[in-house]
């Protein structure tokens, strides 16, 4: 009899978090019909979700994938999942312009690398051209919001910055987007990306995190 009473209280159990991670379930699905059914653009700005969903499904798509808007109009991305989970909105023109979150890197000045906080981790280093030693690192261009102009100069904005694009920008990069108050200390706290579209023209763009989610601003 007790063997019973556990098989059905471990069914019990199992059922329960069955139907609780069904409904999360069901919660995202209509979410996600929602943003493609609602397009919220009024006022000349238009906004995009980058991402959505919470622990059992994050999503990875941007809603509405398509911005037709007209010149001088704004697009105004925001993260709103559940969970941290960042995204970016990164436009660049030339494939070899993507910034890879990780890069290596030469160091130049001293061989030995130590953790700034303690924990369980060590630099992945290895040997570099003419025996100096390289590192793999985070690539700054990937994690703030960056910008390289039609001549090729690099600059870096403030988070959640609103960005005038000209069109003839090589790269340019909202950096990580985070949800409401869930950007980690240490990191830029950018929560919105808006950018002004001042030429006439078509946009692409992509998550630089997840390179299969991307989207396109149409400007007429």
């Amino acid at each position: 009899m007790m063997a019973l009473a556990i098989a059905a209280g471990a069914a019990l159990l199992a059922g329960t978090a069955m139907s609780t991670m069904a409904a999360k379930e069901d919660r995202v699905a209509t979410d996600v019909g929602k943003s493609r059914r609602h397009m919220d653009y009024k006022n000349g700005v238009f906004k995009v979700r980058a991402g959505g969903g919470g622990s059992v499904a994050p999503l990875t798509q941007f809603y509405p994938p398509v911005a037709n808007i007209k010149v001088g109009e704004t697009v105004v991305w925001y993260n709103p999942t559940r969970v941290a989970e960042p995204h970016t909105v990164t436009f660049f023109k030339d494939p070899a312009m993507f910034a890879p979150i990780e890069q290596p890197y030469l160091i130049s000045n001293s061989t030995a690398v130590k953790p700034l906080a303690p924990g369980n981790s060590d630099a992945f280093t290895f040997p570099g051209p003419q025996g100096a030693t390289a590192m793999l690192g985070a690539n700054a261009r990937a994690y703030n919001v960056a910008v390289i102009d039609g001549d090729g100069k690099a600059s870096y904005l403030p988070p959640n910055t609103q960005y005038a694009m000209r069109g003839s920008e090589q790269y340019l990069n909202s950096g990580f987007i985070w949800p409401e108050g869930q950007a980690p200390e240490g990191l830029p706290p950018v929560t919105s990306f808006s950018v002004k579209f001042e030429q006439a023209g078509t946009y692409d763009y992509v998550c630089a995190i997840h390179p299969w989610m991307t989207g396109q601003v149409v400007v007429k």
